[in-house]
């Protein structure tokens, strides 16, 4: 190949390489963009008329929301499972993403339901981070599809949480979207809540201990933002100051 020829296929290669790195940075934009607006959409499902008031509607970007999912994660899970937080983080996203759910949602449930300690055990038989029993981790494995190796038990943290994720995912839409409904579903079974709407009565304590939490989340996620913003002001103000 003459010395022109190799300019020019390398001209196509340098150009190509760009094409694509562009390429990958838009899609990455995109799924950003997408993944952020399906956390708005859930939020606003979860506190209707009150979302464009609340602290929950100021976090920034899907970047933020992926860092201090897995920080948030890492500082509730046991010293036995700290060297798993990063893998079960990103279940926690993943699967969120995969029913259209806020992530901060599912980790406030974990956190009310298990303390986040993945070998938690309830009274009936409750097992594992979001406290499924088995009949009920059955059923819902094999409507979803969702693989279930021989010997693995539901304290298998990433089990657990598709397995929770979906049910809640099967509830929400049982109950139309209502999530007081859906999640005192979660905690006393759709059957329960049903009969209690026969009754006039909406439970509530439930939907309530976990939207506190919920809450509570995007404070501290918050408060984390602002004493960021004050530490970069005074490093700002110390350089400033050393010209």
């Amino acid at each position: 190949m003459s010395l022109k020829g190799i300019l020019v296929l390398l001209s196509f290669i340098s150009f190509n390489n760009v094409w694509s790195k562009d390429i990958q940075r838009s899609s990455e934009r995109t799924i950003a963009s997408m993944k952020e607006s399906i956390r708005e959409v859930h939020a606003r499902e979860l506190l209707g008329s009150k979302y464009n008031s609340s602290m929950v509607k100021s976090l920034a970007d899907n970047a933020e929301m992926e860092r201090t999912v897995k920080a948030t994660v890492k500082a509730k899970l046991p010293k036995k499972y700290q060297a798993q937080a990063a893998q079960i983080a990103e279940t926690i996203i993943v699967e969120s993403f995969r029913y259209e759910l806020d992530p901060y949602f599912v980790i406030a449930l974990i956190s009310g339901e298990s303390s986040f300690n993945p070998d938690s055990k309830g009274p009936v038989g409750e097992i594992g981070l979001m406290q499924l029993r088995d009949q009920t981790a059955v059923w819902i494995a094999d409507m979803y599809k969702i693989p279930w190796k021989k010997g693995k038990k539901l304290n298998d943290p990433y089990l657990n949480i598709k397995l929770g994720t979906a049910y809640l995912n099967w509830l929400r839409n049982k109950f139309d979207g209502q999530s007081q409904l859906y999640l005192a579903a979660y905690n006393m079974g759709p059957s329960n809540v049903k009969s209690a709407l026969k009754r006039n009565k909406k439970p509530k304590d439930y939907p309530i201990h976990v939207m506190k939490r919920y809450l509570e989340l995007y404070k501290n996620f918050n408060s984390d933002q602002e004493s960021l913003l004050a530490r970069n002001v005074e490093l700002l103000s110390s350089l400033q100051n050393t010209n």
